[in-house]
């Protein structure tokens, strides 16, 4: 069992044992940061397994909740059991079997694209993972390339736009803009789709801190959700509405920051993400 991180209120999930036939990675969730501001994802965010190959998920936190996504273009959606899919849990572990080669793309199911990873599934045997800073910790096969992607670039606009993007993991979003203060229940912008992502999918996540809900604290909260394909190749403008729980807290406080976080994901490949932060007022 490797010990809770106390620095900064850090929660860092155990590690558990794991029984023979689950000998492969372990996906953690690190979370860093003071309580109620914290940041979380995967350890570690890349891992190479064989074709039939176990990867064990765990969150350790009694407080905080996680799920996974497997997003669209997969070579095939692994089969788990006691992984949280589509949803988030609090204190979980599970494993997923992986039978087809390829590359594996997920995400929490409650933190969005911010918080994403990659499972390659090769033919050769070998196993592998790689840490958060791009070090691997075992031997990839030969002709294969691990570590994390450069971030992109942000520039704000005159107008107040933000554009660009800095992923937390797979390609770079060509150009993301969104005006940093809006009015209004609705969060409006718009996002270039190039050739790559034609016919895929647009997910756009809207998020806010427990304390802007009027909540004593925990993890952050979706707020609105947006999913929209297929994909045409060019400029797309999307809205996505508050729920009601948001809605509410924007008119008793007056002002609603959020976290608004896309991901297009193409039919095959793996996908793009960006994040941009936004202040809503009525």
């Amino acid at each position: 069992m490797l010990p809770a991180a106390a620095l900064l209120g850090a929660a860092v999930a155990a590690l558990p044992a794991v029984a023979a036939s689950e000998a492969g990675p372990i996906e953690t969730v690190d979370s860093l940061g003071s309580y109620g501001e914290q940041r979380h994802s995967w350890s570690p965010r890349e891992a190479v397994v064989s074709a039939g190959g176990v990867v064990t998920f765990v969150n350790g936190s009694s407080t905080v909740e996680h799920g996974v996504v497997w997003s669209a273009g997969d070579p095939e959606a692994p089969n788990c059991t006691g992984v949280p899919v589509n949803e988030g849990k609090t204190k979980w572990q599970g494993s997923c079997t992986f039978s087809k080669t390829g590359v594996y793309a997920f995400y929490c199911a409650v933190h969005g694209p911010s918080m994403s990873g990659t499972i390659t599934v090769n033919s050769t045997g070998t196993t592998t993972t790689t840490t958060p800073t791009g070090t691997p910790t075992g031997t990839p096969p030969a002709g294969s390339t691990t570590g994390t992607p450069s971030a992109g670039t942000t520039s704000t606009p005159p107008d107040g736009s933000v554009s660009g993007g800095s992923p937390s993991a797979g390609r770079a979003l060509g150009v993301a803009s969104l005006s940093a203060t809006q009015r209004g229940s609705t969060v409006r912008g718009s996002v270039e789709v190039p050739a790559a992502d034609a016919g895929g999918r647009l997910e756009v996540d809207l998020v806010a801190k427990p304390a802007s809900l009027a909540k004593s604290g925990g993890a952050l909260r979706r707020v609105g959700r947006l999913q929209r394909s297929p994909l045409r190749v060019g400029r797309l403008m999307f809205s996505v509405s508050l729920d009601a729980r948001a809605r509410s807290a924007l008119r008793r406080h007056h002002r609603l920051p959020l976290i608004v976080k896309i991901a297009l994901t193409p039919v095959s490949g793996a996908p793009s993400f960006a994040s941009r932060s936004v202040v809503l007022r009525p």
